[in-house]
Parts: C-alpha cells; sequence; structure tokens
C-alpha cells in the first residue's frame, strides 16, 4: 500500500490500481486524514480482483476522513462500491450524506468530491465498477450516489448480503470463480438500478404468476421471434393486456426483450467455452442478428463494445 505523507494528510493509491506503481498514473489516489494526534497513517489493505471488478478489503483502527484526490495523469476515476463490513461510516456526495451501518452500501465516483469518514475499529470493502456497469450508473434514473436508501431495497438487500461474502471469502475463490462472482455482482447491481429508477417489471399484484410466466418465457425463447404479438398469443392473452403488464414499471416489452437478449450475450462472450466463436455469431444466437446494430445497442446498453468486454474478461483471466 503505498503511502506519501503530506502535510494536508496521507496520499494513498495502489489499492484497486494494483497494475500501477506510480502514483501519477494511478486512478485510486485519495487523502486520507487521520483524526489529530495521530502521526500518520496505516491500515491492513488486500487487494483482489473479481474479473474486470478490482476490491480491497481494508481494516483500520483509526479516525479517518477520505477525499478524492486523483492525478491529471491517471485515466478518469470510475465509479466505486463500498461496503462497511464492521464500524461505522459516512459517506457525502452531491449533497446527500449516507450514514452507514454493518453491511450497508453505498455508490460513489472519484470524478467529483466525496468525504467517506469510518470510525475507530472500521472494516471496509470497496470495489471498482467496469466501465460498462459504471456508465450505467453515471446514467441511472434517479439519485444513485450516497443514496442511503438503496440497500434497502428487495434487490439491494441482495446485493449487500452477496458482497458482504465477497469480502469474506475473496481469496478463496479460483481465478474463474473470481470472474464469474464479479459478474454475478454487475448483474444484480444492474437489477438494482433498473428497480431504483422504475424500469423492472412488477409483479406486485395477483397476477405475479402469469408475469413470472411470460418472463420465463422471454428467457426460454430469445433466439426466437418475440414480437409483443407472439409472446402474447403463447399465454392466450391480448396484447394490450401484454402491455399492460409491463407498462406498470415504464418498460416496454420489447425493451425488456432487448435487455434480456444483451445481458445473455454478455455472459456468452466471457464465457472461456465460446471464446473460438465471434462475436456476431453469439447475437445471432440471441436474436440480434444484424452485426452493426448489435454492437450499436451492445455499447448503448454496458458502455462498451464486444470486443472490449471479451478483452477485459481475458485480462481478468
Amino acid at each position: 500500500m503505498p503511502v506519501e505523507r503530506r502535510d494536508e494528510g496521507n496520499l494513498v493509491f495502489g489499492y484497486l490500481d494494483t497494475a500501477t506503481a506510480d502514483r501519477a498514473g494511478a486512478f485510486d489516489t485519495v487523502l486520507v486524514r487521520a483524526r489529530a494526534g495521530d502521526s500518520g497513517y496505516a491500515a491492513d489493505m488486500r487487494s483482489s480482483r473479481f474479473g474486470a471488478l478490482n476490491g480491497c478489503d481494508i481494516s483500520g483502527e483509526q479516525e479517518i476522513r477520505v477525499m478524492p484526490r486523483p492525478s491529471p495523469a491517471a485515466r478518469r476515476p470510475g465509479h466505486l462500491l463500498g461496503l462497511l463490513v464492521s464500524g461505522r461510516g459516512e459517506l457525502e456526495q452531491d449533497g446527500r450524506r449516507a450514514e452507514l451501518a454493518p453491511g450497508d452500501f453505498v455508490l460513489y465516483t472519484g470524478a467529483r468530491p466525496f468525504r467517506l469518514e469510518l470510525g475507530t475499529s472500521h472494516r471496509y470493502f470497496v470495489l471498482s465498477l467496469d466501465e460498462g456497469t459504471a456508465g450505467r450508473v453515471a446514467t441511472a434514473a434517479g439519485a444513485v450516489t450516497a443514496n442511503a436508501e438503496l440497500p434497502r431495497s428487495p434487490s439491494g438487500r441482495v446485493l449487500s448480503a452477496v458482497v458482504g461474502e465477497l469480502a469474506e471469502r475473496a481469496h478463496g475463490f479460483g481465478p474463474l470463480a473470481r470472474r464469474e462472482m464479479g459478474e454475478h455482482v454487475s448483474a444484480i447491481l444492474g437489477t438494482l438500478l433498473r428497480e431504483a429508477g422504475g424500469a423492472g417489471v412488477s409483479s406486485d399484484r395477483g397476477s405475479s404468476g402469469a408475469v413470472d410466466r411470460v418472463l420465463a418465457y422471454i428467457d426460454d425463447h430469445l433466439a426466437e421471434d418475440l414480437s409483443p404479438g407472439t409472446i402474447a398469443a403463447a399465454h392466450h392473452i391480448s396484447v394490450r393486456h401484454l402491455h399492460a403488464m409491463f407498462r406498470e414499471s415504464g418498460v416496454t416489452v420489447s425493451d425488456h426483450v432487448r435487455r434480456r437478449r444483451l445481458e445473455r450475450i454478455r455472459r456468452d462472450l466471457v464465457d472461456p467455452a465460446l471464446a473460438h466463436l465471434p462475436a456476431y455469431v453469439l447475437a445471432a444466437r440471441r436474436g440480434l442478428g444484424e452485426a452493426s446494430h448489435f454492437s450499436r445497442v451492445f455499447r448503448a446498453e454496458f458502455g462498451l463494445s464486444p470486443r472490449a468486454v471479451r478483452e477485459q474478461a481475458r485480462a481478468g483471466a
């Protein structure tokens, strides 16, 4: 853990950006100030990697305040997910403040000012998100940075549990399992963002069984014709009723189908068993046969090209 003492505090870097030895090029540089009376900063930091996600488990006894200090020479800092494992904490960004109890997580970015405070005897697990997931956080509907309500939503509770287990067992996974765990975290976070923005299909009403059957049918027939008329006919309902099932949650049938196809294609792209197949073949297998259209909508959804996703997977492996 490289630390540079300064009059204003301690510059810390290399805990997430482990590939960069020079602070000038590191994307994770922060200024850490210990409470008055402490001569310096010391903590136990254990870095790990989960495919395209970099993580660090930080344990310390000092009461500290952390602020970003990005280097102009480094690539633009992305979004972070921080989980408080033990102790107390607080994050402030974009005019919002989230108090953290053990098991709570927050989303924030090093590209804008933030203030993270951790109390004595703290343990904090932080993940730097991949570019595609970070792009989805940046463009998410509603306020997600320093949002204290996210961990209390249904998807947020699942995400808290998964990231908490990841913190506990990070070094017990093999390379393939670590990559897959990173993909699971990104997928759950994507679900959370859609839920927070009201862009998920709701099944709270008595028609939840019918909705579940429609969603399962779509997942099982991604390579086939999934026009609203085809889906409605397969379930013996009207197209109007089908649209009503989706409308309440702010997503259309076609949007849901497109998103599910893209998510499956992304999963196929990072599957080592399918590495010999071109991206356009994988897209055609999931019902997106036009190569130029596929590349465009894939980049719009994930912020990365299909080739970049594969390159990240290879680097992570």
